[in-house]
């Protein structure tokens, strides 16, 4: 018992002697000071994980508001090129329509299709110019690509046409290759047949149907339509199906001639 009081003395003797050697050398000693140094370390290392770790979330954020912005930027510029090319498009078809006028001294004017396809029987489309503009019933009725038919009703400030595909419609037509002629009727379901074209006459699939100018009504050398099929039959005439070159969902742009003759361009 003795001796360990003796131990415990001479370290406290000892302690004692180390610490005013290490406070006459480096002051007084400070435990709290001592103890917040790594404490101070510690917090930096956790900042210094916690910066690396919000540094990829910042990124990452900035990167989605910006493919956000650049995605209804590209929106906007998709928009405006779908109009450009609209308007290119329009100016492409009313360039066409302007060439033909030109040529054509029985034009009498250009419309707008304001309406087509509002009833299945008769087919009809209406157009935005009427007597005011100098329409009257039963002018042709055409597009560059081809005829779309005849003004069937006309008020002064719009007309209603009946398209070449409409059973209650005739026109008379010639092969443009072998000039055989003939009267092209429509069927009343987006296609025409080609009458009283004889059996001894050959007729291929692919020949080009234009007006003939035989009727009085329509100008010569419109386009009509396409040879699509041919059968013999038995009869004494061939029965001829024909694909018009208009469809009447995808008219946009029309012109409409008085009665006459030559009003097709005669370079094509």
């Amino acid at each position: 018992m003795r001796n360990r009081r003796l131990v415990l003395l001479f370290t406290v003797v000892v302690f004692s002697a180390f610490l005013m050697t290490f406070q006459s050398t480096r002051g007084p000693f400070k435990p709290l000071i001592a103890l917040s140094t790594p404490l101070y370390r510690l917090e930096k290392v956790l900042n210094g994980l916690w910066d690396s770790v919000r540094a990829p979330l910042l990124y990452y954020s900035g990167l989605e508001d910006e493919n956000r912005r650049l995605r209804e930027e590209v929106g906007r510029y998709r928009m405006q090129l779908q109009e450009y090319e609209r308007i290119e498009l329009e100016n492409r078809r009313l360039a066409r329509l302007l060439r033909i006028k030109r040529t054509a001294p029985e034009f009498v004017t250009a419309a707008r299709v304001i309406s087509s396809g509002i009833r299945q029987w008769p087919e009809m489309i209406v157009i935005d110019k009427g007597s005011s503009d100098g329409v009257g019933k039963d002018m042709a009725v055409r597009t560059p690509e081809g005829l779309v038919g005849k003004v069937a009703e006309v008020t002064s400030g719009f007309s209603r046409v009946l398209l070449v595909t409409d059973v209650n419609f005739s026109v008379s037509v010639r092969l443009q290759g072998a000039r055989t002629e003939g009267i092209l009727s429509g069927r009343g379901d987006g296609m025409c047949i080609l009458k009283y074209i004889s059996r001894d006459e050959q007729v291929e699939p692919g020949e080009i149907l234009v007006t003939s100018g035989l009727d009085g009504l329509f100008p010569e050398g419109i386009p009509a339509g396409r040879v699509v099929r041919v059968d013999r039959g038995d009869e004494l005439f061939l029965r001829i199906e024909v694909q018009p070159f208009i469809k009447a969902t995808k008219i946009e742009e029309v012109m409409v001639f008085s009665n006459g003759t030559k009003t097709y361009d005669r370079s094509r």
